[in-house]
């Protein structure tokens, strides 16, 4: 899977891009945007509405699992800070599960987007 090749080689997660990244002042500016958060949180509820409605395979909830727990790892070495680890750990997991259960939101698109462009997602506002 090409997202798996590229959290290991570093091109999904720059080192550089994180190691400098100001990690208290992206999650500050991604909790005090209420779009920002609404957002996350509808997209998140609606996932896991789908997700009681349908089974998911062993397999591919294995791989979700991984990816998640991959991108955990390399933000943590990249940062040396564990919180905004978790943030893009989680942010993951929505991704993953979204496209696991063909739920197609803009917001989700959008996280995907930052992260796929090697970019911690921030809101709108923040962006440069």
């Amino acid at each position: 899977m090409l997202v798996q090749v590229r959290l290991k080689d570093g091109t999904m997660f720059p080192h550089a891009y994180f190691a400098d990244l100001d990690c208290d002042g992206a999650l500050e500016v991604r909790d005090r945007d209420p779009t920002f958060c609404s957002s996350w949180v509808a997209a998140f509820d609606q996932v896991n509405r789908r997700r009681k409605l349908r089974k998911i395979n062993a397999a591919v909830i294995a791989v979700a699992e991984e990816l998640r727990r991959e991108a955990f790892l390399v933000v943590s070495q990249a940062t040396r800070q564990h919180e905004i680890a978790s943030y893009v750990s989680d942010d993951f997991d929505l991704i993953v599960r979204a496209r696991v259960l063909d739920f197609e939101d803009p917001f989700v698109n959008q996280l995907w987007l930052a992260y796929e462009k090697g970019a911690f997602p921030l809101p709108l506002a923040a962006r440069k």
